[in-house]
């Protein structure tokens, strides 16, 4: 692509109308009139030679065109933000940085739901990027830029991290209300029997309860095997299947939650950043959140 050809003060706009999906929307978010919307996008349009978005019922929808344009416009836009916003003080009530994280996904299920209530009264204009980067890239995202925040197990190691434990919690084991074992004292040999949900992000290899199972001397083989507590909760919900999750998830699930009558691990996220970054007052005031939040679970 010639840049010079491509007027940059366009690719705000073609962000706001892939976000939006509407262009009356698209000028109430930039605080610019319809019309403008509208002269940028056909200027876009020439540019590309494509239309980049068409009608889709009182709204548009994204060409494939935009769609392979999205990932490198929004990168740049999110880089430009971050590098103009001040570095010697941070208001997150005039803030609209973009912070990309990464989670695993137990942590980001308990994490979410209180951050969002936190960022919708303090700061409504700042943006969180989640994603779930594999393990051993965590240390190389961060330190190229591209992830400003990793919340991970302890055992991550890399020259230039720095860590803060969130919180730890113990695990416990869900099933439906009318479930037989609902209101009964679980013994292991109980919980051995429990037809199991196995939530692994990896596709091969033990899961979490299969691996409490054999280090008590016992067998599980999962029923089911999902990628995402979400789906595994809802399958509790409505099944005679059983799944191990942390406490504070199980509790706030609404299901019978029993205690393990087996040896287990504790689940512990850790707050990972760049040590560059230390100093960097919006991730300061972003990492005292997690903190916060960390606290109370």
């Amino acid at each position: 692509m010639n840049l010079r050809s491509l007027d940059l003060n366009l690719l705000p706009v073609l962000e706001a109308i892939h976000t939006e999906r509407s262009l009356t929307r698209a000028s109430e978010s930039l605080h610019i009139t319809q019309p403008a919307v509208s002269n940028a996008l056909a200027r876009l349009r020439l540019h590309f030679e494509d239309p980049l978005f068409v009608r889709d019922g009182r709204g548009v929808k994204p060409t494939a065109m935009a769609e392979a344009l999205m990932p490198a416009v929004r990168e740049a836009l999110d880089r430009l933000r971050a590098g103009l916003e001040p570095r010697s003080e941070f208001d997150p009530a005039r803030s609209t940085r973009v912070f990309n994280i990464s989670a695993r996904d137990a942590s980001a299920y308990m994490l979410v739901p209180p951050l969002a209530r936190k960022l919708e009264a303090v700061a409504p204009g700042l943006r969180i990027a989640w994603s779930q980067i594999d393990r051993a890239a965590i240390s190389t995202e961060l330190a190229s830029g591209r992830l400003d925040l990793a919340i991970d197990v302890p055992e991550l190691r890399g020259p230039n991290l720095e860590r803060e434990v969130l919180f730890s919690t113990p695990y416990a084991c869900m099933l439906a209300p009318d479930h037989p074992m609902a209101d009964k004292k679980l013994t292991a040999e109980r919980f051995f029997a429990l037809r199991h949900i196995a939530v692994s992000s990896r596709r091969e290899g033990r899961s979490l309860v299969e691996e409490m199972a054999r280090a008590a001397g016992g067998r599980i083989t999962p029923a089911l095997r999902l990628p995402n507590h979400q789906p595994a909760i809802e399958a509790v919900r409505r099944t005679q299947l059983a799944l191990v999750a942390p406490r504070p998830m199980a509790e706030a699930s609404g299901l019978a939650v029993r205690d393990l009558p087996i040896p287990s691990p504790m689940l512990a996220s850790v707050l990972y950043w760049r040590r560059e970054n230390s100093g960097d007052p919006a991730l300061v005031w972003l990492r005292g959140v997690f903190g916060e939040i960390g606290a109370g679970l």
